[in-house]
């Protein structure tokens, strides 16, 4: 059998092309998070990533290119982990468990990646060609359908004369109210006030479904 030379010459390289590629995502959402659209500059980022400017454009031809391989994938991965979130819960595990935790897991995601969120968002209204404004979209719909699910299949928890109207309402209720709180503060907070806010915030939501404790 002749030898795999191929593969064996290209593997290395292939491994240190994803490693590159890796150290680049990370750099570019590193500074997106601290800093802003504005402040991410390719010559930053490749500084930041251990790499030259030239290797970030062979890669990206521009900068919308890095933002929109950025921004898509942010939202897909909240789309993945919600996926598994939703698999991951015990069967016994009650509404008024399960509430506040979301809204907890839902501050915690936002305020720890604010800016990484704020850049996504911006270039989702602002920024993104059609097409990949659709798949944002998908995944943002996406998102609403797993978390609405997780309420609504244990739909005997919730004595709202309307649970498949009254699920997506208290989700929209709450990742709005948190997104706007932990996105465009009009003040600054602390982590015990951000908990606090989830924890009302999951009261609500859970007095809206009529979940009882």
């Amino acid at each position: 059998m002749a030898p795999s030379l191929p593969a064996d010459i290209h593997a290395p390289k292939q491994a240190r092309s994803l490693e590159s590629m890796r150290r680049l995502i990370d750099a570019a959402r590193q500074i997106l998070n601290e800093d802003g659209l504005e402040a991410a500059t390719i010559p930053r980022i490749a500084e930041r990533a251990g790499l030259s400017v030239g290797s970030v454009y062979r890669r990206f031809p521009d900068k919308d290119a890095l933002l929109r391989e950025i921004c898509l994938q942010h939202f897909l991965d909240k789309q993945e982990f919600l996926s598994k979130l939703a698999q991951e819960i015990p069967p016994e595990a009650t509404l008024s468990e399960i509430i506040p935790s979301m809204a907890q897991g839902m501050m915690h995601s936002f305020t720890e990646n604010a800016g990484l969120m704020r850049a996504s968002i911006y270039y989702f209204h602002e920024q993104a060609a059609p097409k990949v404004r659709q798949k944002i979209d998908r995944a943002i719909r996406r998102m609403g359908e797993i978390t609405s699910g997780i309420l609504l299949s244990r739909r005997r928890q919730i004595n709202h004369p309307d649970p498949e109207l009254a699920a997506p309402l208290a989700i929209t209720m709450m990742s709005s109210t948190i997104r706007e709180i932990a996105l465009y503060p009009n003040q600054r907070m602390t982590s015990a006030e951000y908990n606090q806010v989830a924890s009302e915030l999951a009261q609500a939501a859970c007095r809206y479904l009529g979940v009882s404790k």
